[in-house]
């Protein structure tokens, strides 16, 4: 396969770096020993692009997801910025036609390899955060990652999590957070039964349970499906 021009992914993902400055993310280490090209490979790019990618998906899980509890958002993100997925997002975006490869490289496949693929995603996104700071490579990290972060906590909502459910359709009906408040305690300490009510914009659930988390569900279920019939 002949290399494309860095210039064609530039414009094509609408990032306004100098492609010299790119190109650095593609350049395998087979290529740069084969041409001793001085500016080395992109292999330390990848290092501090993984770190960056995670960074981008914790800010983002933490500030769309505030009331998720860490485990749900701890397995987000490692599927989020596993290699798996990152090589399919790089395949997806064409990467394996800029990768610079050697002529060993290059005729074992290696512009399908899924190692080569996924290097260059970090890679790119440390260029990005260098060239233009962490907000701009964060916009570029959840632009493509964001969709598949959703689905997968929306199928873990999915099982039961009725409070994460109702966050998203509130924040999706009405822009929007629920609010939930205890409006009875009944039962002696040890056995204590709570009533939660949970509102959004004028809209308003009920539920009891034997603790605060159990009836904060039951009201979101309740709310839930009430707003999932508009």
């Amino acid at each position: 396969m002949k290399e494309r021009p860095i210039e064609e992914l530039a414009r094509k993902l609408r990032l306004k770096i100098a492609p010299e400055a790119l190109e650095r993310a593609f350049l395998h280490s087979s290529y740069v020993n084969e041409r001793g090209d001085p500016r080395g490979s992109n292999e330390r790019l990848e290092f501090l692009g993984d770190a960056v990618i995670g960074l981008a998906v914790t800010n983002y899980l933490c500030k769309q997801y505030p009331d998720a509890d860490e485990g749900r958002l701890t397995k987000a993100k490692s599927i989020a910025v596993s290699r798996p997925m990152l090589s399919e997002k790089a395949e997806g975006l064409g990467f394996s036609a800029y990768l610079r490869l050697g002529k060993g490289e290059e005729a074992n496949n290696g512009r399908k390899r899924a190692s080569n693929l996924g290097n260059a995603f970090e890679a790119l996104v440390a260029v990005i955060f260098l060239e233009r700071g962490f907000s701009y490579a964060a916009k570029f990290v959840v632009r493509y990652l964001k969709e598949d972060i959703e689905r997968f906590l929306a199928e873990q909502s999915a099982t039961g999590d009725y409070k994460s459910l109702l966050q998203e359709a509130a924040q999706r009906l009405f822009d929007r957070r629920p609010t939930y408040v205890v409006t009875e305690t009944t039962g002696k300490e040890h056995r204590k039964k709570f009533t939660m009510t949970v509102a959004v914009a004028g809209h308003r659930g009920v539920g009891r349970g034997r603790s605060k988390k159990e009836a904060e569900q039951a009201a979101a279920k309740q709310l839930y499906l009430m707003l999932e019939e508009f």
